[in-house]
């Protein structure tokens, strides 16, 4: 099972803990795991393009969370299902830092689990426009400096 994967399969797994008082930890980590599924599978998606499989792992530290923020940000697609990663990722961003750094935010199971679902229907989303032009072009445009 592909990285990503195993993270979105924690996510739940995290969410699903101490079933009757949720322990904000195991939220939190969810939240992380959840984010962390989004991030890896765009890396994967992007490498798993380069022709030298060896060179892969390196060419994944080449993805910066903040640059891949702004490029979501700034995307312009007609396409629902492109246009649905990249606001998964950045609302996902966005509440993984809260996660991680806000501790007077309270998580509830409830908000966990619709964080999840997003991911999930993200996921779906990939699958259904990952060998679209617009899409590897996005992919590109993740980690390739902008051109002046």
């Amino acid at each position: 099972m592909p990285y990503h994967d195993d993270l979105l399969a924690q996510a739940g797994h995290l969410a699903q803990l101490d079933r009757t008082r949720p322990k904000q930890v195991n939220l939190r980590r969810a939240i992380s795991a959840a984010y962390y599924a989004m991030f890896h599978l765009l890396i994967a998606s992007a490498v798993n393009n380069w022709r030298i499989e060896r060179q892969r792992a390196d060419l994944s530290r080449a993805f910066e969370h903040k640059k891949m923020k702004g490029v979501c940000n700034n995307l312009v697609s007609r396409n629902a299902d492109l246009a649905m990663v990249a606001e998964t990722f950045v609302v996902l961003q966005q509440n993984r830092h809260r996660a991680d750094y806000d501790n007077a935010r309270v998580w509830t199971r409830v908000e966990v689990r619709d964080h999840i679902r997003s991911v999930k229907d993200a996921f779906a989303a990939w699958g259904r426009v990952r060998s679209q032009p617009q899409a590897q072009d996005f992919l590109l445009s993740l980690f390739v400096p902008e051109r002046r």
